[in-house]
């Protein structure tokens, strides 16, 4: 239990600042002007870097980037999927946390009652259910 108690305090001290996190993909295009006598009517088209956002209901919002933005956009999505990573991993931790917890409770249970730990249980609704009444 202290081994996922420590590694679960490990895990939150190496996350990036929460105020940095942000939501969505970074995506680059190449976009054709429309214009006839254009380099992107022949060639490659102008490069376009866009955050895009799937908002609840299907919905979805792009944010054109200049340069001097990209790698910041690039940083704060980077940091939002270290956080849903540990936030995986910490829900794991706690999972595993309970069940230990769980069975803690249950030996003190079992001991307060005066059973043995790994004796069956066997009540008269059970008994009956089982056909040993």
């Amino acid at each position: 239990m202290k081994r996922s108690l420590e590694s679960r305090s490990r895990l939150l001290k190496r996350l990036p600042p929460f105020e940095e996190v942000l939501r969505g993909s970074v995506v680059r295009r190449l976009l054709r002007c429309g214009k006839p006598g254009c380099r992107c009517a022949t060639g490659e088209g102008h490069p376009a870097v866009y955050l895009s956002v799937t908002l609840a209901g299907g919905r979805s919002e792009q944010i054109s980037l200049p340069a001097s933005l990209v790698r910041r956009a690039e940083q704060g999505v980077a940091n939002y999927h270290a956080w849903w990573e540990a936030i995986e991993k910490v829900s794991a931790i706690n999972r595993e946390l309970l069940r230990l917890e769980r069975q803690a409770v249950g030996s003190r249970r079992g001991e307060q009652r005066g059973r043995q730990g790994d004796e069956p249980r066997t009540g008269p609704a059970r008994r009956r259910r089982r056909g040993m009444a």
